[in-house]
């Protein structure tokens, strides 16, 4: 019975991790988004204005400067919002996998002779050796 219990809690962690993963690269990539926006401020006020004003005008160097920088930050924006893949399962963790569901399986009959509620859990964990199989 436990080591049906640390199969299902070595699956959930492995998905966690890769959703923490996934959340600091996002993180990440908003802050970039941040740091865009803030140059975009900064160019807008002080070089880019200074460049073109004399060129284009004072009206038309703020807004050229401040579309450029503002198109940067919500195109890092677009790439923070994509989602991740999942991480792909190799052959040889699928089949460590099956054949460590496959061996908890073989001890059921004993559990369901103890604890004879556990037929519910029994057949999930048959679902679940199922699903492994079928992931190929």
């Amino acid at each position: 019975m436990e080591g049906l219990l640390a199969l299902a809690v070595q699956t959930l962690a492995r998905n966690a991790a890769a959703r923490a993963r996934a959340t600091a690269r996002r993180a990440t990539l908003l802050a970039v988004a941040g740091l865009c926006l803030l140059l975009a401020l900064g160019f807008l006020t002080a070089a880019g204005w200074t460049a073109l004003a004399l060129w284009q005008g004072s009206l038309r160097a703020s807004l050229i400067f401040a579309g450029g920088f503002l198109l940067l930050a919500l195109l890092v924006w677009l790439i923070a919002r994509r989602r991740p893949r999942p991480p792909a399962t190799t052959s040889s963790e699928i089949e460590a996998l099956q054949a460590q569901a496959q061996a908890l399986l073989a001890q059921a009959p004993d559990v369901v002779a103890r604890y004879p509620a556990l037929p519910l859990l029994v057949a999930f964990l048959g679902g679940l050796a199922a699903a492994i199989r079928l992931r190929r």
